[in-house]
């Protein structure tokens, strides 16, 4: 009587119904994607032309004054100069 496997890998649980030919992990990275995008260039094309560029994710806390002054501290990484930044802005809903 032979035993059953206790745990199959991912690998295993998927039918292999279940994976469509087109399919190609070849060039996969194990594990977080961030960590790989933080460190290749992205090519843009744009009608302006090609450029590349890193876009890096950082998450701070800021205070936004009356005004609509903006005060925050980026972490020592990112380098002194002009950068373009996109916000996204979580508001409290609930007190």
């Amino acid at each position: 009587m032979s035993e059953e496997p206790k745990h199959q890998s991912r690998a295993e649980a998927i039918a292999d119904d279940e994976m469509l030919d087109e399919y190609d992990f070849s060039q996969a990275i194990r594990g977080n994607p961030y960590r790989y995008l933080s460190q290749s260039p992205i090519k843009i094309n744009t009608i302006a032309g090609d450029r590349e560029i890193q876009i890096k994710t950082v998450e701070v806390f800021a205070t936004v004054a009356v005004d609509g002054k903006v005060t925050l501290q980026l972490p020592p990484e990112i380098s002194p100069g002009e950068h373009r930044i996109t916000l996204l802005i979580q508001e409290n809903l609930t007190p």
